[in-house]
């Protein structure tokens, strides 16, 4: 059957509609048009299979990986780069109207200084047959590579000049550039680019006392101490907090306290003013301290996600204690890949 992709949605797919079902193609890029074969359906809507492309979109280029299409790394290497900046902003608006009720008006997404060889580490898999690669999208089956054309070509030379140690593991491997804590954004350039963002729409509002929330190894920490008078540091992972410790000294950081606790345990305790709660969860968001956050009534709340979803029911909960999302900023973190990493500013 013949079809014509409309969008992409996140996830990663394009969809176009079929005899008023909502059709979910992977690998497709918006305008084509496609000869696909159903994979399944699920009333609503069904998944596809590309057989043919008849009418390529303007959007869509040729991808540089020779496994593309069956490593579940990435998604979107037939897209352009610039098509890929957009449609992340678009799909994050969406979200924000679908999930949160809020018709935002979204920055421009802003670019990777990288789009190829940005990532700092990644997490191999290795099978019984000794190959070491990344997993098949939605599988357990190891995908080998001779270079990933997204990680940062120190990392290849690591993974060439290990593939004989490789064969005979039991288990995957992690290799690294940076070291520091277990969570680390993985692309470095980028991070340095987020952390001034941040700093920068921390001085647009009120901002001597600032509790900062899921605070991993104070990534931005260190940055916005040097504009606040006071940064209270919150973290339950007692790893990040050790890392974290010990760069306060570095950085001579008499101003700032951490604290190795649930961060929803840390808002409740927390019983002096507050100007801005800054916050970075994870995937999960933060549904449990939304409203704990609120009723600590700071003047805004700083919102870096990697999640629209989750993003956008948060925010439509804090919206419930009267804070409006002022600014909206897509991070490309991830080029080539349908992840969405953005910062949001919430004002009472």
């Amino acid at each position: 059957m013949r079809l014509k992709i409309d969008k992409l949605v996140h996830g990663g797919s394009g969809a176009g509609e079929l005899e008023g079902k909502i059709v979910f193609v992977p690998f497709s890029a918006p305008g084509d048009v496609l000869d696909v074969v159903l994979t399944s359906d699920h009333g609503s809507y069904a998944k596809a299979e590309i057989t043919n492309i008849v009418e390529g979109a303007e959007c869509r280029v040729q991808p540089p990986c020779p496994v593309f299409g069956r490593c579940g790394g990435c998604q979107w290497q037939h897209i352009s780069y610039d098509a890929q900046l957009e449609w992340k902003r678009k799909i994050l608006a969406e979200t924000f109207r679908r999930i949160g009720k809020i018709d935002a008006d979204v920055m421009p997404t802003l670019a990777s200084p990288k789009q190829w060889n940005y990532r700092n580490r990644i997490q191999l898999h290795v099978d019984s047959k000794g190959r070491a690669g990344f997993y098949r999208a939605k599988s357990k089956e190891v995908v080998e590579f001779e270079k990933c054309f997204i990680a940062d070509e120190r990392l290849n030379d690591q993974l060439n000049s290990m593939r004989e140690e490789i064969k005979f593991r039991t288990k995957g491997i992690a290799l690294r550039i940076e070291e520091g804590p277990s969570f680390l954004q993985i692309n470095t350039e980028q991070n340095e680019r987020l952390k001034r963002i941040v700093v920068e729409w921390m001085t647009e509002v009120p901002h001597d006392s600032v509790l900062e929330l899921y605070a991993g190894g104070g990534n931005f920490t260190f940055e916005i101490a040097k504009i606040a008078k006071r940064v209270t540091a919150s973290e339950i992972d007692i790893k990040a907090v050790r890392y974290a410790l010990e760069r306060m000294k570095e950085e001579d950081a008499a101003n700032v306290e951490f604290i190795c606790e649930d961060s929803l345990k840390t808002v409740k305790k927390f019983g002096s003013a507050c100007d801005v709660v800054l916050l970075d969860p994870p995937r999960k968001g933060c549904a449990g301290e939304a409203g704990a956050i609120a009723a600590l009534a700071p003047k805004a709340v700083i919102y870096i996600s990697c999640d629209p979803a989750t993003l956008s029911r948060d925010i439509k909960t804090f919206g419930e204690h009267g804070y409006l999302l002022t600014k909206s900023m897509p991070v490309d973190m991830f080029p080539q890949t349908y992840h969405i990493e953005s910062v949001n500013l919430l004002t009472s």
